[in-house]
């Protein structure tokens, strides 16, 4: 990792790239500088390489101009997943969110078309990784039965065990707000997080809670003045442990090492400790976080961000 560390009293920002090669893939795909951006997006390593086609698929009008190369598959790739990416700016409430017509027609030309990208990479290279986590992606954009979902996240970690994006579609895949259930999510999230200690991966105990409390908010009726965010969610001795448990089996754990995508877990369980009242070991987190770590997951505001840091600074 890199640091950002600012020179000034400013307020915080968050943290847009992870590291430096992020920040320059997103400069060469602005500027359509293919070549640079495929060195970059061709890194040997896989949690990199991962960060950086989730950086290249969110990129604003990718898809428009990525062409076809004869001898990778890498392009049609990034297209299907821009593709799905705009689509999802459509329905960002999930399946439930109301749509026009021609949003509505909009979304389903946008996924159609990414499907034909993704499946067209994994006929020829079916072992990508990459392609499988936006093909689970797919599947609920789809709406696909959940024994097509599981196939395909059963095939990515058949490829790439503690792929983090992968599991965090397929959380998504299973979560209510997707087609999914309550019990599901959270099934598949204990279980892949016993299923790997000393990764990121339990870190998804966090982001069921979170789906649980977006979906919570979402049943709540449209006037009742209590509807969003129930930080009093995370305050039970149920949810606390297993919080607690989740922290242990991940950046907690003896064989965690700090990697790349490590600033992605400190924001989770900072967020999580913070307001279920775990104030010292919340502390310790943000300690770590600092202003240079901030991601815009689960915060989605610098003011709630330094809400919650303040809070759990005040009771220490």
């Amino acid at each position: 990792m890199w640091s950002t560390k600012k020179k000034d009293d400013d307020v915080p920002e968050f943290c847009r790239f992870l590291d430096e090669d992020a920040e320059h893939l997103r400069r060469a795909l602005r500027k359509q500088d293919w070549p640079t951006a495929r060195g970059i997006l061709e890194a040997a390593d896989p949690e990199h390489r991962s960060h950086y086609f989730s950086v290249a698929a969110t990129t604003v009008g990718v898809e428009r101009w990525i062409a076809d190369e004869p001898d990778s598959v890498l392009p049609l790739l990034l297209r299907g997943a821009g593709l799905l990416t705009s689509a999802w700016e459509l329905r960002r409430d999930g399946l439930a969110g109301p749509l026009s017509d021609a949003g509505a027609e909009l979304w389903s030309r946008l996924v159609r078309q990414a499907e034909e990208c993704v499946d067209e990479v994994l006929r020829r290279d079916p072992g990508r990784a990459d392609a499988w986590t936006w093909s689970i992606a797919l599947s609920r954009a789809l709406e696909l039965p959940e024994q097509e979902r599981r196939r395909r996240f059963q095939r990515l970690i058949e490829i790439e065990p503690d792929n983090w994006y992968g599991h965090e579609q397929m959380l998504l895949a299973l979560s209510p707000r997707w087609g999914g259930s309550s019990e599901a999510m959270f099934e598949f999230a204990r279980t892949r997080a016993a299923a790997c200690p000393g990764t990121h991966i339990p870190a998804l105990v966090v982001l069921a809670h979170r789906e649980q409390i977006a979906h919570l908010a979402y049943l709540a009726e449209p006037d009742d003045p209590d509807r969003g965010e129930d930080l009093a969610y995370w305050e039970p001795e149920a949810v606390t442990d297993e919080l607690w448990d989740a922290a242990h089996a991940s950046f907690w754990h003896d064989d965690y090492e700090i990697t790349l995508l490590t600033p992605i877990v400190w924001n989770n369980f900072a967020y999580a400790f913070a307001w279920g009242d775990f104030h010292k070991p919340a502390w310790s987190i943000f300690e770590s976080i600092e202003d240079d770590w901030i991601t815009r997951e689960p915060w989605d505001t610098i003011k709630f961000f330094l809400r919650s840091r303040n809070y759990t600074r005040e009771n220490l």
